[in-house]
């Protein structure tokens, strides 16, 4: 395999002859390692978009720590000629210059890649929103094993708020495929339903009572609480890099802690209290269409 994925970049190297790029974008980090077989004549035209520092540098993981290592001596050595590295949060810019990966002058902070603003305003209040929803990859680092411990904990303490308040994951396809049967019967079991992603997230968004965000994964910028706020859902989100530059920092509903009891109380909390969660949400959502959104991106 390896073998073969090579010959493809000798290949696609060798149609570059009279390849003359005025810039080059190259996102996240796979493509970032793999320009230097590819773009290495290219360097001074390359911008590197890092949309989060990803899980090689958030994860708990031994693998994943000792591969931070090398990242950042690859990082250091790929970042040095290039034209400008973005990042999507202060946070990640901060680090990268005091781990000195990069330099202050090359760094550029963007606001996320885009939301796209739909033209009607509409939002999940007006469908009788019904589910509690995590949305995100089946990783423990994206807060998979919380959420669905959390549901537990609420079917065993609280089972009246659980049976009126149903839980959701909204993951990829290949996620739910690489699920055994004995896990997707456990999950039914608890009362957890299993949707794939659709293109158009909106189409579960308008069933959204509420979102749980338990992410320790070092995103850039959290599309799906972007997405929350402008579709002004209630929100129990972790407290990090991506989620506090686009919520107040005196959020109710950052969470508290990474014990599924403590999430569960301040759930109970968020349903009784969403009309007040809405109106934080209603000012932030209008620095979001502000600052946040495609064209906002682009211009950045």
């Amino acid at each position: 395999y390896l073998y073969i994925l090579l010959m493809r970049f000798l290949r696609l190297k060798n149609k570059f002859g009279d390849f003359n790029p005025d810039k080059i974008l190259v996102f996240t980090i796979g493509p970032i390692i793999l320009t230097q077989f590819i773009f290495t004549p290219y360097k001074e035209s390359t911008i590197f978009v890092l949309e989060g520092l990803g899980r090689v540098f958030s994860s708990r993981i031994i693998i994943y720590r000792i591969l931070k290592r090398f990242v950042i001596r690859a990082y250091k050595y790929i970042f040095r000629d290039s034209k400008a590295v973005i990042t999507l949060n202060y946070c990640d810019a901060i680090y990268l210059t005091e781990m000195n990966i990069t330099t202050l002058d090359k760094i550029i902070t963007i606001p996320g890649t885009g939301l796209d603003m739909p033209k009607k305003v509409i939002n999940s209040h007006q469908f009788n929103p019904i589910y509690v929803d995590y949305v995100a990859r089946l990783i423990s680092d994206k807060g998979f094993n919380l959420f669905v411990y959390t549901k537990v904990y609420l079917n065993k303490y609280f089972p009246d708020f659980s049976k009126n308040n149903p839980f959701r994951i909204i993951t990829p396809q290949s996620d739910i495929d690489r699920l055994s049967q004995s896990e997707k019967y456990f999950l039914k079991k608890i009362g957890i339903k299993l949707l794939p992603y659709l293109p158009e997230p909106f189409d579960y968004y308008k069933e959204s009572k509420a979102l749980i965000v338990p992410t320790s994964y070092a995103e850039g910028i959290s599309r799906v609480v972007l997405e929350g706020i402008f579709y002004e859902i209630p929100l129990l989100v972790s407290r990090n890099r991506g989620t506090e530059e686009i919520l107040p920092s005196d959020y109710q509903f950052f969470i508290s802690s990474n014990n599924p009891a403590a999430i569960a109380n301040q759930l109970i909390k968020l349903i009784k209290n969403k009309n007040v969660c809405a109106g934080v949400l209603k000012n932030q959502k209008q620095i979001i269409e502000k600052y946040y959104s495609s064209r906002s991106s682009i211009e950045a």
